[in-house]
């Protein structure tokens, strides 16, 4: 089997049309090493994809591929998985990551999510904000997610949302050293809105190392202490 990055895509086949092609004509192709996996994305690894397509049994190359398309489908880390046949007689199958926002970090478990919520496999570390919490949180992380889509900015200066085991959410950010009291998940509206406001007018007043705590869930108050 040969995998390798492969340039321009001449004609996609949809799966979902059937299989048209026979299994003759991609035994040969698998000979001659005519097919090819292309990935990319934040999440894409290699080694990864490597395990699960040893993992694909079958009884034929066509049977082969159809079963390996939809062990990628199935993984739920993928946005688009396809299969393209070109003019040249090369067949690819072609994978596309989902764009993840943050990683939770649970007791046991940690994954990454998407703008949607959707929880992705933890395939490979990556430079994103992290939510550690002692459980899942859907409330919680949909409203972070929500605040991130709306400020992508703020995405990048948030390094760590830690909730402790009281219900209360600390967040740290990657330019300064205060420690932001955000309150329990029903403050999260208010604080994440004080947040930006304290940032954007405050921070650059009265400086960011000022403050060793912020309290920011308090509405219409921001507590410097």
């Amino acid at each position: 089997m040969s995998l390798r990055a492969v340039g321009a895509i001449l004609v996609a086949i949809s799966f979902s049309a059937g299989w048209a092609i026979s299994d003759a004509y991609y035994l040969q192709m698998r000979r001659q090493g005519k097919w090819f996996l292309r990935g990319e994305g934040i999440l894409w690894d290699t080694s990864w994809v490597f395990r699960h397509i040893r993992a694909v049994e079958a009884d034929s190359p066509s049977e082969w591929m159809w079963n390996f398309y939809q062990t990628l489908r199935e993984q739920g880390i993928f946005e688009h998985v396809r299969f393209i046949y070109t003019g040249r007689g090369d067949g690819y199958i072609y994978a596309r990551t989902r764009r993840p926002m943050a990683r939770v970090r649970l007791p046991l478990r940690q994954y990454y999510i998407d703008a949607e919520g959707k929880r992705l496999p933890f395939v490979q570390p990556s430079d994103l904000p992290i939510i550690e919490a002692p459980r899942w949180d859907s409330t919680a992380f949909g409203l972070i997610l929500g605040f991130f889509h709306e400020n992508p900015i703020y995405q990048q200066l948030v390094s760590r949302l830690y909730q402790d085991s009281q219900g209360i959410w600390h967040a740290y950010l990657e330019t300064s050293s205060e420690v932001f009291i955000m309150g329990k998940t029903e403050h999260l509206p208010i604080a994440l809105k004080q947040l930006g406001i304290y940032l954007r007018l405050l921070s650059p007043y009265i400086g960011g190392h000022t403050c060793k705590t912020v309290l920011l869930h308090i509405p219409d108050q921001i507590v410097c202490q």
